[in-house]
């Protein structure tokens, strides 16, 4: 994790490391099922996915639109991924559950799976990968979670009812008069994405999931030797990533550095601090169930395939299909790279204080992103919507809001941008629409923390007791490592 930088215990780094090295030489972890004399795939024995998959399936839906801004519009290139999953899952042992994928408009590596079911990959994949095969260990490896049950957690989602309070704090303390409520905006929504919104797993559950979805997408007639090539491919698009959103991401650490370094006369504040670092030191207890490095990766799958599959399997499928498919998405696929440009310049210059950018070429790349097929996509409507609100047009940056489509079967949009569109609302004065579409949305999604943020200070404003004592119980219930801060206005 990269986030505020507390040394690790020496003792965690003593646990990241325990294994076991097998006669093959492979870093096999410790208690891991994979055998060492033969492939994965032929001992594996699949859980039984638990009977509550609909409802589930619905949940975990929410939390992964709630962190996100929203769903990528492009019905082609899912259903192609769609039809690469639907024949991973022809290969997989009996009793293997069925999977259904979906785009992401985040522009960040990387892809997540959830145990009921559901495969979220990032449109940037289509960007960076170059054939099928490489999707295909993509989703195998994804898919391995879905089939094995693997219960992901995430670093930065516990942290994130704190992280929250702390930069409504860092911001407010500042004495800024507009968008008090930034919250994870400041954080940039690829960034989000990347570090928020994907799972973490243990290592022996990473190292399952290499394994089988190798297995899985050789059995399904794909090159193994692409899933090399897909994380060295992947690795460099990581870096590549990483390096554009630096400076948000110092920025960011240092606001929250100098917030939870500063003691204050307000005890709450003090507790707060307090309650935060201590979370950070139990987070720091999960940290080597972070993805492992893809050259730790390559290692390890070159040994696994050199005992297992011999070099006349390596071959590729036909990847015209795949070149195809992708050329024909690359208008779109365009327009929501312009978009991600618009959004990193803007980000470095929130955090940047002098930084100049030049604001003629993102209203190009923004007007751009808007046009043809992707005129109302979530995307690229709120990365016009924030070149506007960064002109200090907030009216204008509503306009292009309201143009983005409904979601998810419905009218409600994505939560990251409900939240921006009601902080905008209350920037002009429309706080009666704010708290109405925020508490539309909020009931949506289930109640994120950052709705409790921006709804009840705007309603104790308004003299609504009642309202406010519902919302600060319901807080409490939700979030009772923030009882205190819930309990009182800000």
């Amino acid at each position: 994790m990269k986030f505020l930088k507390w040394s690790l215990p020496a003792a965690m780094l003593l646990l990241a490391g325990c294994g076991v090295t097998n006669q093959t030489s492979l870093p096999i972890p410790f208690l891991s099922s994979i055998p060492d004399d033969a492939k994965y795939i032929e001992t594996v024995k699949l859980p039984t996915p638990p009977l509550e998959k609909a409802e589930g399936l619905k949940k975990a839906r929410i939390k992964v639109l709630a962190s996100s801004v929203g769903l990528a519009d492009f019905p082609q290139l899912q259903s192609y991924a769609q039809s690469v999953l639907d024949r991973i899952i022809a290969a997989a042992p009996a009793g293997a559950p069925d999977a259904k994928v979906y785009l992401l408009a985040n522009a960040s590596p990387g892809a997540m799976a959830v145990p009921e079911g559901a495969i979220y990959i990032h449109f940037s994949a289509f960007q960076y990968l170059q054939s099928e095969d490489q999707l295909a260990f993509l989703l195998g490896h994804e898919y391995s979670h879905v089939a094995l049950q693997h219960s992901p957690e995430n670093l930065l989602r516990s942290l994130r009812p704190y992280l929250v309070t702390a930069m409504d704090f860092a911001v407010s303390r500042a004495g800024s008069d507009s968008q008090l409520r930034k919250s994870f905006q400041l954080y940039g929504s690829d960034i989000i994405s990347r570090d928020v919104l994907l799972p973490v797993w243990d290592r022996s559950a990473e190292k399952e999931a290499d394994f089988l979805g190798l297995d899985l997408m050789t059995k399904a007639g794909y090159n193994p030797s692409e899933s090399l090539r897909f994380l060295a491919i992947s690795g460099k698009y990581d870096d590549s990533f990483e390096r554009l959103h630096l400076s948000t991401r110092n920025q960011l650490e240092k606001q929250l550095d100098a917030q939870l370094a500063t003691k204050t006369d307000s005890p709450l504040w003090n507790k707060f601090t307090g309650e935060f670092r201590d979370a950070i030191g139990k987070i720091q207890e999960q940290i080597s169930s972070r993805h492992e490095d893809a050259k730790d990766r390559m290692v390890a799958l070159v040994g696994y395939m050199k005992r297992e599959y011999a070099m006349e399997r390596r071959r590729p499928i036909n990847n015209v299909v795949y070149a195809k498919t992708v050329d024909q998405n690359a208008d779109v696929l365009d327009h929501y790279f312009d978009a991600h440009k618009v959004i990193a310049a803007l980000q470095k210059a929130e955090f940047e204080p002098g930084q100049k950018i030049n604001v003629g070429k993102l209203e190009s790349l923004a007007r751009r992103a808007v046009g043809g097929k992707t005129s109302d996509h979530a995307y690229t409507r709120y990365a016009f919507s924030k070149l506007r609100a960064y002109q200090g047009k907030y009216s204008l940056a509503l306009k292009n809001i309201d143009l983005i489509a409904g979601q998810d079967g419905d009218d409600v949009l994505p939560f990251q941008i409900s939240l921006e569109r009601a902080e905008m609302q209350q920037s002009i004065g429309k706080k009666k629409l704010a708290i109405t579409q925020m508490e539309v949305a909020a009931a949506h999604y289930d109640w994120p923390v950052e709705a409790y943020h921006f709804l009840i200070p705007m309603i104790a404003a308004q003299g609504d007791k009642g309202r406010v004592n519902e919302l600060k119980i319901g807080c409490v219930a939700r979030y009772p490592q923030q009882r205190e801060l819930c309990a009182v206005s800000q």
